[in-house]
């Protein structure tokens, strides 16, 4: 299972499909809390992949609860190239992996099915 904090329906249509074609299954929500409260089998969560442009999103909060709330999971933040500030503020809190929105969309089939 991949779970996804987005609040883009066009970004998160192209990521269901890569998520599908992989075999799996995804859950969206815009908080963390949510979106723990939407999976019931926490250990299932491979990846959990976090769109920073989703602003209302508190990295230092929200990167440790999906840590601590999907213990298997790979934590992928990405976000716009001209947003540094949030890039290394997402590699701070603790993500796993840090991209830049353009690296994520190129290497999303790979990242999911790897």
């Amino acid at each position: 299972m991949v779970v996804l904090l987005t609040n883009d329906l066009m970004f998160q249509s192209r990521v269901s499909g890569a998520v599908k074609a992989a075999g799996g299954t995804l859950a969206v929500e815009r908080s963390a809390e949510k979106l723990a409260e939407k999976c019931e089998n926490k250990a299932s969560v491979r990846l959990a992949f976090i769109d920073l442009s989703l602003q209302t999103l508190e990295l230092e909060t929200a990167i440790p609860h999906l840590k601590s709330q999907f213990p298997n999971a790979r934590v992928v933040a990405f976000g716009p190239h001209v947003d540094v500030q949030r890039l290394a503020d997402a590699e701070a809190c603790g993500a796993d992996e840090v991209m830049t929105r353009g690296q994520f969309d190129r290497d999303l089939n790979s990242i999911v099915s790897a």
